[in-house]
């Protein structure tokens, strides 16, 4: 097994031009960490910059990341060199924004609309970290959905500074070459890289909301479909809010990360009192399933990512193509009943994530205990978690009682998908995901 350090190469989490980023394991602790090491992917940039500028350009973005300190800005947590190549180790996250949308290798296709709820605070907490960022003079220059971490307790954290201008300094000046990613830069990007600032990075989270709140991609920068004909839970204001965010003009838009903030927070605050006033906001997904007693598949099994989505009707974006009518009856403060499939759950699992390996030590943990007066606790089956997701709209969370803790958020299951990965359930925003075993997710156990 590769080694790089004193830290042991598990597998690739990613690769771009200059740089490879992999999972790695931590000597003594044994900590599953990011590691990320200086790789060009051709002699491109070694060519147009030089080897040893290409280098100091990588130190700098591990100085950068060092001097910050914020709860929504990723932590370094070594910086060193093997064989003369230098490497940078950052926390490890198994979630990401752009997993939890389902953007695709065509990134143009259509991704999963979250809650507006789920959207706003993961933006408030993003515009959260640019401030910090700003203040420090750092322009990032590649604000997008998969440089948008998620933790376990589902907080932000920006990553990737590789492309950042801080203080008015340009990194990399190559006459014509594209700074930032297609479709989330700003259109100053294209054109004068070196004169972009901080609003740059608010039109890239722009773009983002857009997607998050619609599923759908900004494509024209001048003909922009209004947000509410796509998302019926959105009125005019969110449009001229996008429209601000997305505006050509860097001066058209808002002047800093701080009052884009306050403006979206005092947006949400008026959306979240109309919703509770108006409970009857039209479910997205009307379709329902399961009026009579069912009996679903308890036994883990495989099931590979090619078939998932037959073998649990899903549509294109793995949510379910109906969902069950909820009869889950609180039993206890420990415990829920579905009369539905005779299955008991916890009902507000472990009270904190684990691995998945973690997770089936748990389930042995509850019937050693007899957790609630019964055994045969399990890790229920994606089958099975697919009864209890609901469709993710503004009626769910005001209009009906949650009967899960609201602190859960992605749930294991028994179905693995590869030697690595195992299937997950997340179930506020309603959709079955595959997850790496060393990752982060609760535990809800159920038995019969």
């Amino acid at each position: 097994m590769e080694t790089v350090g004193r830290y042991t190469i598990l597998g690739r989490l990613g690769r771009g031009g200059m740089s490879t980023v992999y999972k790695a394991m931590a000597p003594v602790t044994g900590r599953i960490v990011a590691l990320k090491i200086l790789r060009p992917r051709d002699d491109i940039f070694a060519d147009l910059v030089g080897a040893e500028r290409l280098r100091e350009m990588f130190v700098e973005e591990a100085r950068i990341m060092g001097e910050i300190d914020h709860e929504h800005v990723a932590t370094i947590l070594d910086c060193d060199e093997n064989e003369g190549a230098p490497f940078i180790v950052l926390e490890y996250f198994s979630h990401s924004l752009g997993d939890m949308i389902g953007e695709a290798y065509r990134v143009e296709d259509r991704s999963r609309r979250l809650s507006v709820q789920r959207s706003c605070l993961y933006l408030l907490q993003a515009l959260k970290g640019l401030e910090r960022l700003h203040f420090a003079g750092i322009v990032h220059r590649d604000i997008k959905p998969y440089n948008l971490m998620i933790t376990s307790d589902d907080r932000v954290k920006i990553i990737d500074f590789g492309l950042s201008r801080v203080r008015g300094e340009e990194p990399m000046a190559i006459p014509g070459m594209q700074v930032g990613s297609p479709y989330y830069s700003a259109p100053e990007q294209g054109t004068s890289p070196e004169a972009a600032d901080g609003r740059a990075d608010l039109y890239s989270l722009g773009v983002m909301m857009y997607r998050m709140l619609t599923g759908c991609l900004v494509e024209s920068r001048t003909e922009i479909e209004l947000p509410s004909r796509l998302n019926r839970e959105l009125d005019s204001s969110w449009d001229d809010f996008l429209l601000k965010t997305l505006a050509v003009e860097p001066g058209e838009r808002f002047a800093d990360a701080t009052r884009m903030r306050v403006e979206l927070e005092q947006l949400f605050d008026e959306w979240k009192s109309s919703s509770a006033r108006n409970c009857g906001i039209e479910n997205l997904w009307s379709q329902e399933v399961g009026d009579n007693s069912i009996q679903l598949r308890s036994e883990p099994c495989r099931i590979m990512y090619k078939d998932i989505r037959a073998t649990l009707e899903l549509d294109e974006l793995f949510r379910p193509t109906g969902f069950y009518r909820h009869q889950l009856v609180v039993k206890s403060p420990l415990l829920l009943y579905d009369p539905v499939t005779g299955l008991y759950w916890q009902r507000s699992g472990t009270g904190f994530t684990l691995n998945w390996h973690q997770a089936r030590d748990y389930v042995h943990y509850l019937n050693e205990t007899a957790f609630a007066g019964h055994s045969g606790w399990r890790l229920p089956t994606t089958a099975e978690l697919v009864t209890v997701l609901r469709s993710p709209t503004a009626t769910r969370d005001f209009c009906i009682d949650p009967h899960f803790a609201s602190s859960l958020h992605w749930l294991w299951s028994a179905d693995h998908c590869t030697k690595k990965a195992a299937w997950m359930a997340d179930i506020v925003e309603s959709y079955i995901g595959r997850l790496d075993m060393d990752g982060a997710a609760s535990v809800c156990a159920v038995c019969s």
